[in-house]
């Protein structure tokens, strides 16, 4: 019996390094990731079963095999033959895919909890604040154009998430999309938190105004939260469906942090960086009207995608501030004279590896300077 234990570990010691070399090209966009995706799906499967609450069969199962095979040909990319894109693009859906599932399943199990609504109390500090939510609204009304656009950039938040993935797999800014894919889940974990510890139906609700009154508004993505969030609340939604489910969080605005995610995953980008800025700021103002939030859901969505980009943000000026002193500690002072002129422009040139054709330019350029300063001299006398 000790022999055949022992052959059976020895067996399953030689096939661990084919295990980590199938898993390694898995592990972006980090581990801790994966294993939280799978925390949280054994939390939704035990949460389901306690609720008596079954989830739509053929929307989950087409999710599950599209990020296993988004999975499989991240392996094969990786492994079968490299090519880096693909395998970004590849693993960096599959675990947007899987987080968004299972965060989004847990998201409507959060608010079975029906804890009290927070509309009030919102309400009191968006007055303490100073800020008129009908008035706001009244405004967009006098100017449906403008309402529209708002509406437009508010709807291409999701859009922008393939963007993301797209263009900096393209770019090959690998690093950078995995820090994206993190920011993402981290902050879709906290707006899920916080929106069942602190549920609100939205300023459309509390307001009691009319869906058809608003002219110019566009009230769908204000308003579709409503159903499904009465129904969790009250206990009578049997069955989730995949095709069905929508964002419930009032407070805070997911919209907005994942707005400020993505101009920061792309601002490294040359043109596109500016372009995909101004469209989330547009996003930001959208939020209040087209996404029906609050000023302070507005702030709170902020506040987390802020504190999440803080740290990134320090280290980028750490860092560019380290390799300007340096720049500037092995740069040299060169003085070129500038013909027909009486003075000369100093300028700081950083050091180059010399060569044989780097020291004759500078032979070159002091034989100038010599001749300029005898002309000088010349002019002057």
């Amino acid at each position: 019996m000790r022999l055949q234990h022992v052959d059976q570990l020895r067996a399953l010691a030689s096939t661990a390094p084919h295990i980590r070399a199938v898993l390694s090209p898995l592990a972006a966009p980090h581990p801790a990731l994966w294993a939280f995706v799978g925390a949280v799906a054994v939390i939704d499967a035990v949460w389901l079963r306690i609720a008596g609450i079954a989830l739509a069969p053929l929307g989950f199962t087409l999710l599950a095999a599209l990020t296993l095979a988004l999975l499989l040909a991240a392996v094969f990319w990786s492994r079968a033959t490299s090519h880096p894109t693909l395998r970004a693009m590849a693993l960096s859906s599959a675990c947007l895919i899987s987080v968004t599932g299972s965060v989004g399943v847990l998201h409507y199990l959060s608010a079975t909890l029906a804890f009290p609504l927070v509309d009030p109390m919102i309400v009191h500090v968006e007055s303490v604040l100073g800020f008129d939510w009908r008035a706001h609204t009244a405004y967009l009304e006098g100017h449906p154009h403008l309402s529209r656009m708002l509406a437009l950039s508010y709807h291409s938040s999701g859009p922008q998430i393939a963007l993301v993935v797209i263009v900096l797999a393209s770019t090959r800014r690998i690093s950078r999309l995995w820090a994206f894919v993190r920011l993402f889940s981290v902050a879709l974990a906290c707006v899920v938190v916080l929106s069942a510890v602190l549920p609100a139906v939205g300023p459309y609700v509390f307001y009691a105004v009319d869906p058809s009154t608003p002219n110019g508004l566009e009230t769908i993505g204000a308003l579709w939260h409503l159903e499904p969030l009465i129904n969790l609340r009250s206990s009578t939604m049997q069955v989730i469906a995949l095709s069905e489910m929508r964002g419930l969080a009032t407070f805070p605005s997911f919209h907005v942090s994942l707005a400020l995610i993505t101009a920061w995953a792309l601002a490294s980008v040359r043109y596109l960086g500016l372009v995909i800025l101004s469209l989330n700021m547009a996003v930001i103002v959208a939020t209040l009207s087209a996404g029906g939030h609050y000023l302070p859901d507005v702030l709170g969505g902020a506040t987390i995608g802020l504190m999440l980009l803080m740290p990134r943000i320090a280290a980028w000026h750490i860092r560019t501030y380290t390799a300007f002193t340096r720049a500037s500690a092995n740069s040299r002072t060169d003085f070129i004279y500038i013909p027909r002129a009486r003075f000369s422009l100093m300028t700081r040139r950083p050091e180059r590896a010399t060569s044989p054709h780097t020291r004759s330019s500078h032979g070159a350029g002091l034989a100038r300077y010599s001749t300029g300063i005898s002309e000088a001299k010349q002019i002057q006398s």
